[in-house]
């Protein structure tokens, strides 16, 4: 059949183009181990087909732009992800919304990684390029989106819909002109989550770390391949570097989106992909300090190859978390289950494999170290830090790979009590009730730890130190931190005594590095970079303990208003009403639409010395409005110097409910409600009981044998208030030949209305809608607003962190030329 209208041609030059990338990467992994194994009359091959699979990577995003920016709905990808009214910059990231444009974007950045390694490596180009290829392979066979002897390889973005499984045989597909159905006229577009400018440069930002952590890891297999296990140390080093900064970047930018764009109030909810993210970056901070410590000591080796690796695997380890569907029930934005499990699994376990192999091949060969490390020496304490950081990433990992866990049907292999080799599987793993409480309880004392060491180890020196002089070195950075807090302490009333070890180590870590820097090597800027970034890291640590620890919600409710919607953390409010909200005074004036954002109108007022109310700022929360994915909340906030003032709507009534409730004659607060006979309910401060059901003989109807013709279900109640007084309602459930019809009990005393909506003739169960008279009531909404103290300090800190990771690496490159 031909199709009308459709744009057949860039898809398959797309498909060509993945096709092409996909066999290059393999011909460019064979040609480099050819290579690599002392052929060199390969090498020119290896070079032409890496430059090849990097042209046709280009191809691929430049078919796939093409194909969303023309709008054409035929293919699944630009359906499920764009829409024709996404802004230009919406449209760009739309790309990377999906799991094959966001395996496209971490494959151009290592491609692009990959050509800087041909052209700088030198002797190490060979073996190096062999990993950056095989690598290559294995991601872009993720989108070839072929089948294999029935297995499915890859997922592809160039896919029609109509050639999708699913949807196979379907009428629309032996439709020659499907392409005019109303459905294809438009898109579902980006997720309004998504619609953030953070998240046009997050998620690059994220993949561009993840890229980076492929170059030592290549280096290292390198060292192990060619028996020169420490020499990869020192190309690898600036990378490792720079991958911290730009993985560590692209964390801090998602804290900031969360911040901006997410209304759970804050910068970090330990959200599983969050924590698949910050997972390797912390052991790749590790890796590189223990091989700051090889390149001054030579010691642990050992460790900093496994480290090396595991920053990797890591790497392979989150992908497979956040594009499994495994973490979909417990996180906010992972990837849905595409059927690449297998292919994911495979990709994780080859790496694994090829490690630890190379690694115990080689690892009687490995250099021992060269002395015993002291106590009070550098790097022992540098070593410490590492491995704290590392059961830190442990701790995390487990917690996150909880769903993981229970979705495997495990045998319990060591099993004394049941046999050795049981078929019963593991009981499941309750996952944390309080998944923030849960992991700042274990990650607080971990934090103590490196930010105290971080004020230590910039005054030590390798080898040995001597007790008494390293007193002298930081003893006024210990001064001057313990009096700092016991002020900030005394003044913000702090009581708790890890919050105040940890203000302590945070400002330690601070006034220590600085005071390195500057009364030590006297300010200059080729050794600043360390010390810039530990001043960075405690005032992110500084940042995040104040300003959650001394957050003030300032929304707060004098009754209860609804189930969940907590009345210690939000507050109704009434247009046009005037409400106190800690040191100011809260209007909602109104709200406006601005194309899908429902805006609310929030003007906040301080008091006068003559007592008049004087208007100081205006807040826009407001509610993207998706039919699609459902109406988001997003929150504005007011910056200042020391605090910001957070605000989002917790709930608007929409405007069908505003509908609704006019054609049920002044009934509204609808709530459902499903009940057995004796069970009791709780609504709008009154207890509903139900005491039995009983067949309204007045309403129903029998044939000449007994069979119902029309039967009506009438439902005894009570309506009891806080004070025992019991209001009887009897509302009908009737069935009849028209249909279904309802006929309400209304308790005129207390005002309210119960619907008999439904039974459940298997459970016996009934379904319930009650309502409140309102009339006409004002309009209303619950906001939720929170003053976050002295948050900059973490923004500040995370710009000084990633300023003096620059300057370090940077220092790096010049010592390695």
């Amino acid at each position: 059949m031909e199709y009308i209208n459709e744009h057949t041609l860039p898809g398959q030059i797309g498909q060509l183009a993945i096709v092409i990338s996909f066999v290059t990467a393999l011909l460019a992994a064979f040609s480099y181990y050819m290579t690599a194994s002392g052929r060199e009359q390969w090498k020119s091959l290896a070079r032409g087909s890496f430059y090849v699979h990097v042209a046709a990577v280009v191809g691929i995003i430049a078919a796939l732009y093409y194909i969303m920016f023309n709008h054409y709905y035929e293919y699944q990808y630009v359906w499920q992800h764009t829409a024709n009214e996404l802004p230009i910059y919406y449209m760009i990231s739309s790309l990377w919304e999906g799991q094959e444009g966001s395996f496209l974007l971490w494959i151009f950045f290592q491609a692009i990684l990959g050509v800087i390694i041909v052209r700088t490596a030198k002797k190490w180009e060979a073996p190096s390029m062999t990993m950056f290829a095989l690598v290559q392979g294995f991601l872009t066979s993720m989108l070839l989106g072929v089948y294999i002897f029935g297995a499915k390889v890859g997922s592809t973005p160039f896919i029609l819909i109509r050639e999708l499984p699913e949807y196979i045989n379907l009428p629309f597909t032996k439709m020659p002109n499907y392409l005019e159905m109303e459905q294809f006229q438009n898109g579902r577009g980006l997720n309004p989550l998504l619609q953030n400018y953070w998240m046009v440069i997050h998620p690059p930002t994220l993949f561009l770390g993840f890229a980076s952590v492929l170059v030592p890891f290549a280096f290292s297999i390198a060292g192990l391949w060619y028996k020169k296990y420490t020499e990869w140390i020192k190309p690898a080093l600036p990378w490792t570097f720079f991958g911290i900064g730009v993985l560590g970047l692209g964390i801090l930018m998602g804290g900031a989106w969360a911040y901006e764009a997410l209304s759970f109030g804050g910068f970090w909810a330990w959200d599983p992909v969050e924590n698949a993210v910050l997972v390797p970056w912390l052991t790749l901070v590790a890796a590189g300090h223990l091989m700051l410590i090889y390149k001054a000591r030579k010691t642990n080796l050992k460790t900093t190859y496994a480290l090396v690796f595991i920053s990797f695997i890591l790497i392979l380890y989150s992908t497979f978390l956040t594009r499994s569907g495994v973490l979909g029930d417990s996180s906010v934005h992972s990837f849905v289950d595409l059927g690449l499990n297998g292919q994911l699994l495979l990709y994780l376990f080859f790496f694994i494999g090829l490690s630890l192999f190379l690694f115990f091949y080689r690892y009687k060969n490995l250099p021992k170290s060269s002395g015993e490390e002291k106590f009070w020496s550098r790097e022992f304490f540098m070593f410490i830090g590492a491995l704290v950081l590392t059961i830190s990433s442990f701790q995390v990992t487990f917690s996150t790979s909880i769903p993981v866990l229970n979705s495997l049907n495990v045998v319990e292999f060591i099993n004394p009590i049941r046999g050795w080799f049981s078929m019963e599987p593991l009981e499941n793993i309750a996952p944390p009730i309080d998944p923030i409480d849960h992991y700042n309880s274990w990650q607080l004392p971990f934090a103590l730890v490196i930010t105290f060491l971080i004020g230590i180890t910039q005054f030590m020196k390798y080898k040995n130190n001597d007790t008494a002089e390293l007193v002298k070195k930081i003893l006024l950075s210990l001064i001057i931190s313990v009096v700092l807090t016991g002020l900030i302490a005394w003044g913000s009333q702090m009581d708790n005594r890890l919050y105040i070890l940890m203000l302590f180590t945070s400002l330690f870590a601070i006034i220590g590095n600085g005071d390195y820097w500057l009364r030590m090597v006297k300010g200059k800027y080729n050794f600043a970079g360390s010390s810039i970034a530990h001043i960075g890291f405690g005032l992110i640590m500084l940042g995040a303990l104040i300003s959650n620890t001394n957050k003030e919600v300032i929304s707060k409710n004098d009754t209860y208003i609804a189930e969940g919607f907590p009345a210690n953390e939000n507050i109704l409010m009434e247009l046009n009403d005037t409400l106190q909200m800690g040191r100011y005074n809260v209007v909602w004036n109104g709200e406006s639409r601005e194309g899908h954002h429902r805006k609310f109108h929030m003007d906040y007022y301080k008091q006068k010395s003559n007592g008049e109310l004087e208007k100081v700022f205006e807040l826009e929360p407001y509610i993207q409005m998706n039919e699609t994915f459902g109406n988001v909340a997003e929150p504005s906030t007011k910056h200042f110097l020391t605090h910001d003032i957070y605000t989002h709507i917790t709930y608007a009534e929409p405007d069908e409910v505003r509908e609704k409730r006019e054609a049920n004659e002044g009934y509204g607060r609808e709530a459902d409600v499903e009940m057995s006979v004796n069970d009791t309910a709780v609504y709008a401060q009154h207890f509903i009981i139900l005491d039995s059901l009983s067949i309204a003989s007045e309403l129903s109807r029998f044939d000449a044998n007994g069979n119902p013709m029309s039967i009506a279900v009438k439902a005894h109640m009570r309506v009891v208030n806080v004070a025992g007084q019991a209001y009887p309602a009897e509302p009908i459930y009737f069935v009849e030949d028209a249909g279904v019809k309802h006929i309400d009990a209304d308790i005129e005393d207390i005002q309210m209305r119960i619907r008999f909506e439904d039974v459940d003739s298997q459970t016996g169960k009934i379904s319930l809608k009650a309502y409140q008279y309102v009339g006409d009531e004002e309009d209303f909404i619950v906001m939720k607003a929170i003053i976050f103290p002295y948050i900059n300090l973490l923004w500040l800190g995370s710009i000084l962190m990633v300023i003096g990771t620059v300057l370090a690496i940077r220092h790096r490159i010049r010592k390695s030329a």
